[in-house]
């Protein structure tokens, strides 16, 4: 018996995760192995509201990341590991730093935050947003990641000026 990817039995969904994707996170490349994965560069602030000023300061580096999916998808979400940086091993499976056992990054508080019409591009935001606290957390200025994340809520969006500000 040949199994069979979702991405070879849905064309369709597979040509709207490119193109939602590539809207978002323009940088990833689409790898069709197994159950496919995206991989290459996040967007450091692809959010509608203003970029901080000086975040360029705080994250000089985009996140580098793959979205790997499961032969579930897209019953079940991809998950987004985070190649550079890495978070250190200590900091697997502890909710405030949103990092699994296996290195993956904890983007969906609820498994019900996640159905068959939920966006992958919608995890991208959320890890690059991921990336700014996980940046604020390295220079002691936020003890753990904010419960919400960063892509709609600005209540961090001081203290990425402020922290940037101190080291440029």
């Amino acid at each position: 018996m040949i199994l069979r990817s979702w991405w070879e039995d849905d064309p369709g969904r597979l040509a709207q995760e490119i193109d939602d994707i590539g809207s978002v996170a323009p940088a990833l490349e689409w790898t069709p192995e197994g159950a496919g994965h995206f991989s290459g560069a996040l967007p450091v602030w692809p959010f509608t509201r203003p970029e901080p000023a000086g975040l360029s300061n705080l994250v000089d580096q985009p996140l580098r990341a793959r979205v790997a999916y499961g032969h579930g998808f897209p019953a079940v979400p991809p998950i987004l590991y985070p190649l550079e940086p890495q978070p250190d091993v200590t900091l697997r499976s502890f909710t405030q730093y949103h990092v699994l056992p296996n290195g993956g990054l904890c983007l969906l508080r609820d498994a019900d935050q996640w159905d068959l019409f939920s966006r992958t591009s919608d995890l991208i935001l959320k890890a690059s947003g991921w990336m700014i606290e996980f940046a604020l957390f390295q220079r002691g200025k936020i003890p753990n990641m904010t419960v919400n994340g960063i892509v709609t809520d600005e209540q961090l969006d001081h203290l990425i000026t402020a922290t940037a500000e101190e080291t440029a």
